[in-house]
């Protein structure tokens, strides 16, 4: 019996050195603790594989990030890792795949993102939002139309 093809998904990209390091952006624990990110990560790396391949861990808010960014839905650091502030997404009802697209841009964006930001922040941000903004899924359901049965 031949062995199964190995063959990766023309979907998924090479990951970063920092990914094959580090391994699965969502760790067991956090999956387990927070299904629907478990949920939103999946659909985001078929959504965005150009996107993805950047993210080197996303996990919840710690104590510093509160102390760094009490008011920021997630924040991203310079080598890819996402934390999401829960409880805000949560209690303000925000769109939790929104979050990550435009977290994910920034993770793109890398080092030279931060760099940019110290000069021209407005660009870093506006990549960020417009990657947000312009997804292709909606939000919605899809309004599934029956054909009109033919009657004889």
């Amino acid at each position: 019996m031949p062995e199964p093809s190995k063959k990766k998904s023309p979907v998924s990209n090479k990951p970063s050195l920092l990914r094959r390091i580090f391994g699965e952006p969502v760790s067991e624990d956090t999956a387990k603790d927070w299904p629907e990110l478990q949920r939103s990560w999946v659909g985001r790396q078929i959504e965005r594989p150009d996107l993805e391949r950047n993210v080197t861990s996303i996990k919840p808010f710690g104590i510093m990030d509160y102390w760094k960014n009490p008011n920021a839905y997630a924040s991203t650091g310079p080598l890819g890792g996402i934390r999401l502030n829960r409880e805000r997404i949560e209690t303000e009802g925000q769109d939790l795949n929104d979050v990550l697209v435009h977290e994910m841009t920034h993770a793109k964006q890398g080092p030279m993102g931060f760099l940019k930001r110290m000069f021209n922040p407005g660009a870093v941000e506006n990549e960020a939002i417009n990657n947000e903004a312009l997804r292709k899924v909606k939000r919605k359901d899809v309004e599934l139309r029956t054909p009109k049965s033919v009657v004889k």
